[in-house]
């Protein structure tokens, strides 16, 4: 959800473009975010496969 929020609001804007003024600090967190997305979502698959 999160990923296709950034993919479809920013097509024209790269990771590294001067565009905002964040430049390569927004790609770590957005790296960070998806990382703890994934594992929120593997900690809520493991759990219903559990019961």
């Amino acid at each position: 959800m999160i990923l296709r929020h950034r993919l479809r609001h920013a097509p024209h804007s790269r990771p590294g473009a001067p565009g905002r003024g964040n430049g390569p600090g927004l790609q770590a967190s957005d790296i960070i975010l998806v990382m703890m997305a994934g594992l929120l979502v593997a900690a809520a698959i493991f759990k219903i496969l559990q019961g």
